[in-house]
């Protein structure tokens, strides 16, 4: 797999948590430039999900130079659109 184009592998935790902490994540683009944002808009609706951006989550152990690194979460990044009305238990 290539390297991707844009990158942060800085994501720091502000506080400890614990094996009982909900923890969740989110992220988004703030795009002023509409000719851009209606680019963007387009390639995520056609990404599949494998091309659409992806933050990913991970849990550090062990000491430095020795280091592992376990996957504990992900997400991709969509289009918000409306939705639609709910039907059956979301009424």
């Amino acid at each position: 797999m290539s390297r991707p184009q844009l990158t942060n592998g800085r994501i720091r935790l502000t506080e400890n948590i614990g094996p009982e902490d909900h923890v969740k994540a989110s992220c988004w683009l703030n795009i002023t430039d509409q000719a851009l944002l209606a680019q963007v808009e387009a390639y995520l609706k056609s990404a599949g999900n494998k091309d659409r951006p992806n933050v990913q989550l991970e849990l550090v152990l062990g000491p430095e130079g020795n280091r592992t690194w376990r996957t504990v979460g992900s997400f991709n990044l969509f289009v918000n659109e409306p939705r639609e009305k709910p039907s059956g238990f979301d009424r």
